[in-house]
């Protein structure tokens, strides 16, 4: 007993700590686009030097802009697994940027193909997803 009792507090610890890694503003503005945010994965401080032209390219594919702002800048990078699973079955990645605490801009990255998506168009990654779907099974 005293051992079940020791591993549910360790459990309950683990998710109290899990839980207070999602910034309560992420949270809202993740799930104002749609999203259901899984699990934090991590966060770190960039300097936004001259972004490659691949990455622009990519980027404004995606209808993603907001980096071009802040070339030279220290911008801090938060990621976190959604509950949402890509074609693959694996989660999505979602990316917030801040500057200066206040956010600036996100991305979303899928296993199931090369690249980023524009989070706040959750529609159209659904349907990308469908359409890959179809032509794998197609193929």
């Amino acid at each position: 007993m005293k051992k079940l009792m020791s591993m549910l507090s360790f459990t309950l610890i683990l998710v109290a700590c899990t839980n207070e890694t999602i910034d309560k503003a992420h949270l809202a503005y993740i799930e104002n686009l749609g999203w259901t945010i899984k699990s934090f994965h991590s966060s770190e401080q960039i300097i936004i030097d001259d972004i490659p032209p691949e990455i622009l390219k990519s980027d404004r594919a995606a209808n993603i802009t907001f980096m071009e702002q802040y070339i030279g800048q220290e911008l801090m990078v938060t990621s976190y697994h959604l509950t949402e699973k890509d074609l693959e079955n694996t989660n999505y990645r979602a990316y917030i940027y801040e500057y200066e605490g206040e956010i600036v801009g996100a991305k979303g990255v899928s296993n199931a193909y090369p690249g980023i998506f524009n989070l706040a168009d959750k529609k159209g990654e659904e349907e990308r997803n469908k359409k890959l779907q179809e032509n794998k099974t197609m193929n």
